[in-house]
Order: structure tokens, then C-alpha cells, then sequence
């Protein structure tokens, strides 16, 4: 795979009730699936074309996010093989009237470029990267 790392995604969402748990905290099916959309839109915008995801790897909550919290999530390529990408995401919470962020997410995402048969496309190298 070719190293480099693309310019990131920011997605920003505010944590509703309706995507809370129990405990009034984001519920981790939910943000893994804001996780998964910030990956998808990052590997999108790299490839240029459809792209499905092939698997994810090293997901963590390293805290909980409130209700009412807003969740920052950053996603970048950060490596590109032929058709597949490395999508890192990380997420952090800032909560209503603090002005520092913290970590609280990350996970890592392989994304495949397709064509319209779902068949496997290369995709661009890394801007930077080694050919």
C-alpha cells in the first residue's frame, strides 16, 4: 500500500436522544454507524467513485458522549492499495459551554472502490505518496 494521508472529512452531530442508550449516552451501534459515514464520504471523495466497506477494525469508545454533546468526527484516507483504501476515524465530544474537545472514538475502516457491477477499480494514489 502507498503512505500518505489525504485531507480529512469532518462530519459534526449532535447527540439526540433517540441515538442514547440507557444510560443517556450516544449508543455504540449508533455512532459506529457515523463512524461508517464519515469513512464512506472520505473514501468517496478519494476514489471518485461507489465504494462499499470491506471491514473495520480496531473500533473503540474511549468515552461516553452525552446526549445533547456534539460528536466531531475526522475521517482520512491514510493509505491507498490498488482499490482499497484505509479510512482512519476519530471522534471527539465537545459538551454545551466547554470550548475544549475530547478524544472519544476511533476505529479503522478498508473501503473498496466498485464499479457498477461491484467489481473491484483501482483508485488514485495518495497525493505525495511514492508511486
Amino acid at each position: 500500500m502507498q503512505s500518505d494521508m489525504s485531507t480529512p472529512t469532518l462530519f459534526t452531530e449532535i447527540i439526540l436522544p433517540d441515538q442514547a442508550n440507557h444510560y443517556g449516552t450516544l449508543f455504540g451501534g449508533n455512532g459506529l454507524s457515523m463512524m461508517t459515514r464519515a469513512a464512506f464520504v472520505a473514501a468517496s471523495r478519494h476514489a471518485k467513485h461507489k465504494v462499499v466497506l470491506a471491514a473495520c477494525r480496531e473500533a473503540r469508545f474511549d468515552a461516553p458522549v452525552p446526549v445533547g454533546s456534539v460528536l466531531l468526527l475526522t475521517a482520512t484516507v491514510v493509505d491507498v492499495g490498488r482499490s482499497s483504501m484505509q479510512v482512519r476515524v476519530e471522534g471527539a465530544c465537545e459538551r454545551p459551554g466547554q470550548e475544549l474537545s475530547a478524544p472519544v472514538s476511533q476505529a479503522s475502516f478498508t473501503m473498496v472502490a466498485v464499479d457498477c457491477d461491484g467489481r473491484p477499480i483501482p483508485v488514485p494514489a495518495l497525493k505525495g505518496a511514492a508511486a
